[in-house]
């Protein structure tokens, strides 16, 4: 389009030399962009561009032009609320959204080498807006009709004002009924202040999960990541605390950062298995911007495009200095197997018995149980092709659904890995018994195709007991699986291959006892 001007901003194109040579990028914004672009649109022509701060471009010559560095804005209030232009309503006055992310901050006072937040468009001193100017934006927003509010900060509870931000969503709530949850990134601390918000949260019931972002424990990994001192890594202390209160808590972990490593990643991975109920794993993606990025060569980082996409979407890590692609691509299929067995909700609670018990590696259990699942189902799925790991990645959606389409099948394959698999590794006959009847508990509460409804479910042992048990992250006892009939009625939402369309909502449309 030669008539169309096209500028790119925001924290993954900071690097303007990877992006305005063949991409059809004219322009691109480094650093904060509402004053640079308001000057770009008073422009006559682009001879006037040298005079904007915060620009790149390339002249007649082909070659990169960057303009004076546009300082950032320390008064943030100075800038106009999005809510003065964007409409909330239609003009019926139904509300046009469910749901909006709000900005309370900029900056972030960490440097990890695999992120760009405080080192790439921003930078890493916090300025924020002021209270008064948040809470007129949540007053707005709850009076546009949203429902849901996600405070898009880098290190929520950082701040001492952010108790007092909390304090506001929670009158704001008392008074109108909303918003309905509340989730942020939270500072990477998690120090008492960051547990006092939690909690004010979770007591009045606006906080669906409080996450503890450890991303990886491997010690090289950490110290190349410049996390290694990080207080969030004593974890175990906190998610026992938060438990105790009730609170719903997770971690996420990146596979394939430089200086990680696929057994200790598994170690690691068995080991919170059995403490958090709550896992969230994402492959590394290499991000523009960023110091792992630009450390590329000397890592030896081996990347291959996102789903297909040019760099600006990123680049998915499959080998570097510490790790081979084949033990890199094998990483992702263990994320695959995570993704459709636990976060789609076919059988976490026979892992979490696993995990629970110790001894076991859950990893490569999931492995082998997806193996198992890729071959059964293969032949339902013509894109599925079991000799390449990252299609199965690729394609794990459709697997997935096929899994609980055939839901008989799925169990019967699952179980025919399981009991052998424990055999081989010297469980005894007893505990290969409570995990089969725990699998039973599994296919219980996963998701279902077809309408919603309850079923009635009978056990040959206290299955609502282990299933309290194992809700808790406790062991069940022995006696709970004792012979003895058990009947559990369970509501299902349904709705698999219409509302539920990949692992990612499993632990939504899972099965609940009624």
């Amino acid at each position: 389009c030669p008539g169309l001007l096209v500028v790119a901003g925001g924290p993954h194109v900071q690097q303007p030399e990877d992006f305005l040579h063949g991409d059809g990028i004219d322009l691109i914004v480094l650093g904060e962009g509402e004053r640079t672009f308001a000057a770009l649109l008073d422009c006559e022509d682009r001879s006037d561009w040298t005079e904007v701060p915060g620009l790149a471009f390339l002249d007649a010559a082909d070659k990169l032009v960057k303009t004076a560095p546009r300082e950032r804005e320390k008064e943030l209030d100075l800038f106009p609320s999005a809510l003065d232009v964007v409409p909330l309503r239609d003009a019926a006055g139904k509300p046009l959204y469910e749901r909006a992310a709000i900005e309370t901050t900029r900056g972030c006072p960490f440097k990890c080498a695999f992120c760009e937040w405080g080192t790439g468009a921003i930078g890493t001193k916090m300025y924020q807006f002021s209270l008064e100017r948040f809470r007129s934006d949540v007053e707005r927003l709850i009076d546009g009709g949203i429902q849901d509010v996600w405070l898009c900060d880098s290190n929520f509870g950082a701040l001492p004002e952010d108790v007092e931000k909390a304090k506001i969503l929670v009158e704001v709530r008392q008074r109108t009924g909303m918003p309905s949850t509340f989730a942020t990134s939270w500072h990477k601390h998690h120090n008492a202040r960051v547990q006092e918000i939690v909690l004010l949260m979770h007591k009045h019931g606006m906080l669906q999960h409080y996450n503890l972002a450890l991303q990886t424990l491997t010690p090289l990994a950490l110290e190349l990541s410049h996390r290694k001192n990080m207080r969030s890594n004593q974890y175990e202390p906190i998610a026992k605390a938060m438990s105790e209160e009730g609170i719903s808590i997770a971690t996420e972990l990146i596979w394939g950062l430089p200086g990680d490593n696929l057994a200790d990643f598994e170690s690691h991975l068995d080991r919170l298995a059995a403490i958090f109920p709550n896992i969230n794993i994402f492959g590394y993606t290499l991000l523009p911007g960023t110091e792992f990025y630009e450390r590329r060569d000397e890592y030896q980082i081996d990347a291959i495009p996102v789903a297909g996409y040019g760099r600006a979407k990123g680049e998915y890590v499959v080998g570097c200095h510490i790790f081979s692609r084949d033990e890199g691509i094998e990483g992702y299929f263990l994320i695959s197997a995570h993704l459709v067995l636990i976060r789609g909700y076919v059988i976490p609670l026979t892992v979490r018995l696993l995990a629970l018990r110790g001894g076991l590696s859950v990893s490569a259990f999931l492995r082998a149980a997806l193996r198992a699942l890729a071959k059964e189902f293969q032949p339902d799925l013509p894109d599925l092709d079991l000799s390449d790991r990252m299609n199965v990645y690729e394609n794990r959606a459709a697997l997935y659904l096929a899994m609980l389409r055939g839901e008989e099948r799925s169990f019967r394959t699952i179980a025919g890995v399981l009991e052998p698999w424990l055999a081989e590794r010297g469980c005894d006959e007893a505990f290969v018994a409570e995990a089969s009847r725990v699998l039973a508990l599994d296919r219980g509460f996963c998701p279902r195709v077809g309408p919603g409804g309850s079923v009635e479910l009978e056990f040959d042992f206290a299955a609502d007991r282990a299933a309290h048990h194992l809700g808790r992250m406790e062991l069940p006892p022995p006696e709970c699986f004792e012979a003895g009939a058990t009947s559990l009625r369970i509501r299902h939402p349904g709705a698999v291959g219409e509302v539920l369309l990949d692992p990612d909502g499993g632990s939504w449309m899972r099965g609940q006892l009624a």
